[in-house]
């Protein structure tokens, strides 16, 4: 729905910027006959139309049917809003859980980097489901921050070669993975896992 969301703004912003706004301020129709709109309500109503005929078009089915009878753009747009993100204050406790889980997430010492960062990126997506955006150096600083001690020399390297906010997250994933690949896989225990949580080393890296 994020992607969806973001997408469809785009696209009726490049209709006509007064398309978007209809969604934003709303329409009202006028309780006059249409014969006595001035142009002004006339517009109006057509660019609360495009909206409507935007959005039915770009839905599945399921979709449609949660918003068929609905003839205001900025009521279609809020509930299929509130059915994807919840309500506002629903909204707002999933993202103060996934911003505590960014923050308190690190690598364990039996896991490998694919599967830290599977659990990172899902936190990343689902925030950015929620309209909350991670920017790239902030991603970076944060698998830097997190790995586990076996990709200290590679973090050494990278934090004093590079300017760290100008990595790209692929670049950095790439880079990563191609490093792991080539060091030796030992088994560790649970225990061990669970005290790098605790005192894994932050590199110097601060956000």
């Amino acid at each position: 729905y994020a992607y969806w969301k973001v997408r469809m703004k785009a696209f009726l912003k490049s209709i006509d910027e007064r398309v978007w706004l209809s969604i934003e301020n709303g329409w009202e129709r006028p309780t006059t006959s249409i014969g006595e709109w001035t142009t002004a309500q006339k517009e109006a109503a057509s660019f609360n139309n495009k909206v409507i005929n935007a959005i039915f078009n770009a839905i599945f089915m399921e979709e449609f049917k949660r918003i068929s009878n609905v003839k205001i753009a900025h009521t279609a747009w809020n509930i299929l809003q509130t059915v994807h993100e919840g309500t506002k204050a629903i909204k707002i406790n999933k993202l103060q859980q996934l911003i505590s889980r960014f923050e308190s997430i690190r690598m364990f010492d039996d896991e490998s980097f694919d599967e830290f960062y599977a659990k990172l990126n899902d936190i990343v997506n689902s925030t950015f489901n929620l309209g909350e955006v991670y920017d790239q150096p902030k991603i970076v600083r944060k698998i830097l921050k997190s790995l586990t001690e076996d990709f200290r020399p590679k973090v050494t390297v990278i934090t004093e070669s590079k300017d760290v906010d100008s990595i790209l997250v692929d670049e950095l994933v790439g880079s990563l993975q191609s490093y792991e690949f080539d060091f030796p896989k030992t088994n560790k225990s649970k225990s061990m896992a669970l005290k790098s949580v605790d005192d894994v080393d932050d590199y110097g890296l601060d956000d």
